[in-house]
């Protein structure tokens, strides 16, 4: 059996190579070069920790699944979050296809017949079946390639990984039911699991709450189409009467009905914002960015009364970083505030969607006169400066953090 366990990870380590470069790679003469190269690196992963600690170490699913993400990480440097999507949909195939033949059926066959099949049972239950699983990957590649792509698509990422590290967990459980190892063992796993649920299920409510942001939006901005779509349609009567006013040559009609259009139409706002309170100070701090078409999301749980620093000088602070933010937008995207009391403190967080902000720009952000504007004549750079002095006066702090997903202020100030 030591012969076909070696064709076995030798035909796993070439799946998962040739899984990563074919979604992933498009130079097909890098693509063979880097199935063999990563072909060499699984197969050193999973036979090190199996000979090492044996396949009833539960720990050996963790390990293995995750230094073979490290080994995707080091040779996809550039794509990485595609090439982890690619390994973790045929990771997870083999995951399901380990429990239900591995674990169930060959868990029931193996209570059945006598010990001295246990070779056989090995071979036709679990080896020749995941070799059938692999030619069908294989054979349903363009298939495969197709789940890929939605996953990039709907960004959900992160929840397959999650869903890979959950099936681990049930392998991982069968393999301690079976095994002999330590009830202290035991007992790390059980707690890694505990641990690991709790991070699914904060992860997941997370995403409820994004959701649900996303959701008041669409019914905000369902409102504004049917406003748009009312616009829409006075527009035509208006062209109309132009159109008759110019048949009879009326111009100085003519023009004062054109500039009356022009100035309605300049008033009219496409973004839109979702507030409980409009008359808010963040909702008057952020006005300008629904003035400039961008949608904003206001989540307010406490009181600014309850803080030391007056309305004016708050404005001051939010104001200049919603001005920041709006510059970069360039009128589209979506800032979200949101305000609570923490141990003591109030904290205003202030997120947008817009580029991500340079990792050496993040350092110099709140120096006087830093600024990535056009500053011939030296009136930028001092917009954040002043909000952060101000913040530092009242005992409280400020600081930023940027991804290509968002970018986000923090705020900190002591309650009274």
């Amino acid at each position: 059996m030591v012969i076909v366990d070696i064709i076995a990870s030798i035909v796993q380590s070439i799946a998962f190579a040739y899984a990563i470069s074919y979604c992933v790679d498009t130079d097909e003469k890098i693509g063979k070069i880097k199935i063999i190269c990563l072909t060499i690196m699984f197969m050193f992963v999973g036979s090190f920790f199996s000979e090492t600690f044996g396949n009833s170490f539960g720990m050996t699913v963790f390990i293995t699944h995750t230094l073979a993400l490290g080994v995707v990480i080091a040779f996809y440097r550039k794509n990485i979050i595609n090439a982890l999507i690619s390994y973790t949909i045929i990771y997870s195939i083999l995951a399901i296809y380990t429990i239900i033949f591995a674990n169930l059926i060959f868990a029931y066959i193996n209570q059945i017949l006598p010990k001295e099949y246990i070779n056989q049972e090995i071979f036709f239950i679990i080896y020749f079946p995941q070799l059938i699983v692999f030619l069908i990957c294989f054979r349903y590649r363009v298939k495969i390639k197709k789940i890929y792509k939605i996953i990039i698509y709907e960004g959900v990422f992160i929840t397959s990984i999650i869903i890979s590290y959950v099936l681990d967990f049930v392998l991982t459980f069968y393999l301690l039911t079976l095994g002999k190892g330590s009830q202290l063992l035991k007992n790390i796993v059980y707690l890694m699991f505990f641990m690991f649920f709790l991070g699914v299920m904060v992860y997941f409510w997370k995403v409820n709450k994004k959701s649900k942001q996303i959701y008041k939006l669409n019914e905000a901005l369902e409102i504004k189409n049917s406003e748009l779509s009312k616009i829409k349609h006075d527009y035509g009567a208006q062209i109309s009467y132009l159109y008759g006013l110019c048949l009879m040559e009326r111009s100085q009609d003519l023009k004062k009905s054109l500039k009356d259009i022009i100035n309605s139409n300049e008033s009219i706002q496409t973004a839109v914002e979702v507030n409980k309170n409009e008359k808010s100070l963040l909702s008057l701090a952020l006005k300008p960015a629904i003035d400039k078409g961008i949608h904003v999301i206001i989540e307010e749980k406490c009181d600014f009364t309850s803080i030391n620093m007056n309305e004016m000088e708050l404005y001051r602070i939010i104001s200049n970083i919603a001005n920041n933010a709006i510059t970069v937008m360039n009128g589209e995207g979506i800032i979200i505030a949101k305000t609570y009391e923490y141990l003591d403190n109030l904290v205003i967080r202030i997120e947008n969607n817009g580029p991500k902000i340079d990792e050496q720009n993040l350092l110099n952000i709140f120096k006087v006169g830093f600024t990535t504007k056009d500053n011939i004549d030296g009136s930028h750079g001092f917009g954040l400066s002043i909000a952060k002095e101000l913040i530092e006066s009242h005992n409280g702090k400020i600081n930023v953090k940027s991804t290509d997903a968002a970018t986000e202020f923090k705020i900190v100030l002591p309650i009274k």
